[in-house]
């Protein structure tokens, strides 16, 4: 089976995120050479940096670890290395501890993860030793910002910000051993106003190989008379906000799920029913919720709707929802024979898909499930629900930042 959307992809190391540090333990990483050297030699993190980062704080009890990472100010890069040895090393000495990198394009925060790191060793027949932790911050040239910012428009979005490169994967011999599974969360500063609108905005990275946009959770604090942003990042890709406006002319001011429904149509989880209308009221079906789910993490893959024909005697590949029903098949949520499109759907069967472990932790935090008035969910107690989830990784973007803040 492949690989869960990202948003999904959340190790015990993002649970881990969740309890608040009580140490700050700073030190500087090594200069990256010079300012001109700066894009091509990484900071590599040494063992006595991380022996007297630990020593800072009482030994067993967890800890912010920050390393400043020293670089120019107008540095359009920024490189970290850090080897497998360091990351247990942190990790040993308290599994929750929080790796904080400080640079001059911003903070990136991480759980250094042991078991992990451990389970890919031995999948690979590798010493610990041998792997890497690599970070890359950068900016993007102005092509490159370019095309990205082109792309978001022709969606529909609005970049509020102008997007940064964010890499990060795990090394062994120059072969790329891991990047998909791994996240972290990036910290950044802008001027308290204008003041964001978070109910038609959002965190977005934008994957260029398959052309995809993920919505991020995200936090969002004033601090020092300056806008603190932190957003929940898998993988590789590029990180912006945007605002996505879109309005439905049957949700009124007045409506409990009217920000729900706004917020995921800016995250572009729900596109409503044509004519401007999102009918509410209206029984959720099999197929709309999963194109709902499988938006939500990014899921579909080219191919899909040819797979659902396959596999669904009640699907054909030009169906609208076909490729929703593939994906939701191809992750083993669905078995072949009807997919059953019109059919409707329980709050239980949503709640049941999202529950999963590490995810179910972090839903624990946000409180009771969404009461609904009948045996199946209307399209707006499905928005309530799928902004519950939503904000559930905002919690999480919202733990690390306070904990990066009392660190």
């Amino acid at each position: 089976m492949k690989r869960m959307g990202k948003r999904k992809l959340l190790h015990s190391l993002v649970v881990m995120m969740m309890v608040f540090a009580v140490v700050q333990a700073p030190v500087f990483a090594e200069d990256a050479a010079n300012a001109d050297a700066a894009e091509s030699k990484p900071a590599v993190i040494t063992a006595e940096q991380v022996e007297q980062a630990l020593a800072r704080g009482v030994p067993g009890e967890e800890k912010t670890i920050r390393l400043t990472v020293q670089a120019d100010e107008d540095a359009d890069q920024i490189v970290v290395r850090m080897n497998g040895e360091h990351i247990l090393a942190i990790s040993d000495d308290n599994p929750r501890n929080l790796l904080v990198f400080e640079t001059p394009l911003g903070e990136f925060a991480k759980i250094p993860n042991g078991q992990v790191l451990r389970r890919l060793a031995e999948e690979q027949e590798l010493a610990v030793g041998e792997i890497w932790f690599e970070l890359s911050i950068a900016k993007p040239d102005a092509n490159e910002a370019e095309h990205i910012l082109q792309a978001a428009k022709e969606q529909g979005m609005v970049p509020l910000t102008d997007p940064i490169a964010i890499e990060m994967g795990l090394w062994a011999n120059e072969e790329l051993l891991d990047e998909e599974s791994l996240v972290g969360y990036y910290t950044h500063w802008l001027p308290a106003e204008p003041v964001i609108d978070w109910e038609f905005s959002s965190g977005m990275m934008y994957y260029p190989e398959s052309g995809q946009f993920e919505p991020l959770g995200m936090a969002s604090s004033i601090r020092d008379g300056r806008r603190m942003l932190t957003a929940m990042i898998f993988g590789s890709g590029y990180y912006f906000i945007i605002k996505n406006e879109k309005t439905f002319s049957d949700v009124p001011d007045d409506a409990p799920y009217r920000q729900a429904v706004h917020r995921l149509a800016a995250q572009r989880v729900i596109e409503g029913t044509g004519n401007g209308t999102f009918r509410p009221d209206r029984l959720l079906t099999r197929a709309e919720a999963a194109a709902m789910y499988t938006r939500f993490f990014v899921m579909v893959e080219e191919g899909d709707a040819d797979l659902a024909a396959e596999v669904f005697e009640d699907v054909e590949a030009d169906d609208w929802f076909a490729s929703y029903a593939g994906a939701m098949y191809r992750y083993e949520y669905l078995k072949e024979g009807r997919f059953n499109p019109n059919g409707h759907v329980t709050a239980d069967e949503i709640y049941k898909a999202f529950l999963s472990g590490y995810v179910e932790y972090l839903f624990s935090f946000i409180g009771e499930r969404i009461e609904t008035g009948g045996p199946y969910v209307t399209r707006a107690e499905a928005a309530l629900i799928f902004d519950q989830m939503a904000r559930a990784y905002d919690l999480s973007a919202e733990r690390t930042q306070q904990r990066s803040l009392q660190g």
